[in-house]
C-alpha cells in the first residue's frame, strides 16, 4: 500500500449534496407507492467544515517567487501563487498557453482517483476561464519551455509525450500529491511558512483583496462558482489587514483629537 493508493476521507461538502441527492430519490419513490417511508431523512447531514487556511505575506511571497527561479517546478509555483488549483496546474499543457497573446485557458484538471493521477474536465464550468499571464509568469513559463525542450534532446526517444507543463524530467506529469510533496519541500528551503499547496491559491485571493479588486473580479479568476463563496472563503482578515485598519483607527483618533 502506498500513500497515493489511501483515498483522504469526503468532506461534508461532498457528502451532504449525495445524501439529498438520494433523499430526493427516495422521495420520489415514496410518492409514487414503491416506498413506504424515505429513510434518508433519518440521516443527520455533516457540518460543514472550514480548514484553517493560512497565506504568505507579501514579502513571503516575494521571497517563494525568487526562489521559485531556482527551481526546477518553479514555474508551477508561479501558476499556485496566481490562483490555480493544484488539479488545474498538474493538468495544465502547453497547448492552453499562448505566450505570445500573453493568455492561458484553464480547462483540464488532473487529480487523483483511486491512487492514479487521471486527467479531466475542471471543477466546475465556471472553472473554464482564460486568464491574462503576468510578466512574471510569462518569464517562468518561457525558461520552462526552454528547460524541457534541452531535456527532451537529452533524453531522446525515452522521453514522454511532454505535452503537461508542469512534468518530470521525461515528459511524463506529475501526481498531484506529488506536486504537493514538492511543494513542502520548496517552502522550507525557500525559508517561508510550510503552508498547504491550496494556501498559495488562498494567498492569491487574499492580496488581490487587501489590494481592492473586487470580490466578483477575484471570483471569476479564481473560477468559482459565485460570488458569496468567495466572499466566505477568502475574504478574512490576516495580519496585514488587521494592521492597516488599526492604523485606519489611529488615523481617525487623531483627527477626533484636533
Amino acid at each position: 500500500m502506498t500513500p497515493h493508493s489511501v483515498r483522504r476521507p469526503w468532506s461534508p461538502q461532498s457528502i451532504n449534496p449525495m445524501l439529498n441527492i438520494i433523499s430526493a430519490v427516495l422521495t420520489d419513490l415514496v410518492k409514487q407507492g414503491l416506498l413506504v417511508r424515505n429513510v434518508a431523512l433519518l440521516v443527520d447531514r455533516l457540518p460543514r467544515t472550514q480548514p484553517q487556511m493560512r497565506t504568505f505575506s507579501v514579502e513571503e511571497m516575494r521571497q517563494m517567487l525568487a526562489f521559485a527561479q531556482t527551481d526546477r517546478v518553479g514555474h508551477a509555483w508561479n501558476l499556485a501563487l496566481s490562483g490555480l488549483r493544484r488539479g488545474e496546474i498538474c493538468g495544465l499543457r502547453w497547448s492552453d498557453v499562448d505566450l505570445d497573446a500573453g493568455v492561458m485557458s484553464i480547462r483540464n484538471n488532473r487529480v487523483s482517483v483511486a491512487g492514479q493521477a487521471v486527467d479531466g474536465l475542471t471543477k466546475t464550468e465556471r472553472s473554464n476561464r482564460d486568464l491574462p499571464l503576468t510578466p512574471v509568469l510569462t518569464a517562468a513559463l518561457i525558461a520552462a519551455r526552454e528547460r524541457q525542450d534541452l531535456e527532451s534532446a537529452a533524453a531522446g526517444a525515452n522521453y514522454g509525450p511532454g505535452t503537461h507543463i508542469v512534468c518530470d524530467v521525461l515528459g511524463h506529469a506529475y501526481h498531484p500529491d506529488t506536486l504537493s510533496n514538492f511543494w513542502q519541500t520548496a517552502c522550507k528551503r525557500a525559508g517561508v511558512p510550510q503552508i498547504r499547496l491550496h494556501d498559495a491559491r488562498h494567498t492569491c485571493a487574499t492580496l488581490m483583496h487587501l489590494q481592492n479588486v473586487p470580490i466578483a473580479v477575484i471570483s471569476a479568476w479564481l473560477g468559482h462558482a459565485d460570488s458569496a463563496f468567495t466572499m466566505r472563503t477568502y475574504a478574512h482578515a490576516p495580519n496585514d489587514a488587521l494592521k492597516i485598519a488599526a492604523q485606519s483607527l489611529q488615523t481617525m483618533s487623531d483627527l477626533h483629537g484636533d
